[in-house]
């Protein structure tokens, strides 16, 4: 039985995997020379989310917002990441329990990312 911490990477990694070849999400991927080496560090932040912690050594602080400035992403973008990881996560054999966890989680960082004035103008 996986743990709750390698029930999460397998989520988020199976999701990147969908999102890199996404026709409307896998663009952003091709800008990124290594993404393999970020998936530690969005491993952490969903552990962190989703358990409270992490025992990951995350560096400087997680600012999602601005992290993801350079990528000039679209409202429609985000609303398809999140379509996408529900999609992901419902097929996945993640324990109900995790399960029922991140789609409040989602749902906030959507909020979040559609608030955003860093991210987005008011006439987006």
């Amino acid at each position: 039985m996986k743990t709750e911490k390698e029930m999460i990477e397998h989520v988020v990694r199976a999701f990147y995997d969908k999102a890199r070849t996404d026709v409307l999400l896998g663009y952003h991927f091709q800008r990124i020379p290594d993404f393999e080496t970020h998936l530690p560090r969005i491993f952490s932040f969903w552990e962190l989310q989703l358990l409270g912690k992490t025992d990951r050594t995350l560096g400087e602080p997680l600012d999602v917002i601005r992290a993801h400035i350079p990528l000039n992403i679209h409202t429609g973008e985000v609303n398809r990441w999140v379509k996408l990881f529900l999609e992901t996560l419902s097929e996945s054999q993640a324990s109900d329990e995790l399960k029922a966890r991140w789609p409040s989680k989602l749902a906030h960082f959507q909020q979040v990312f559609l608030r955003s004035p860093l991210l987005f103008s008011s006439e987006d």
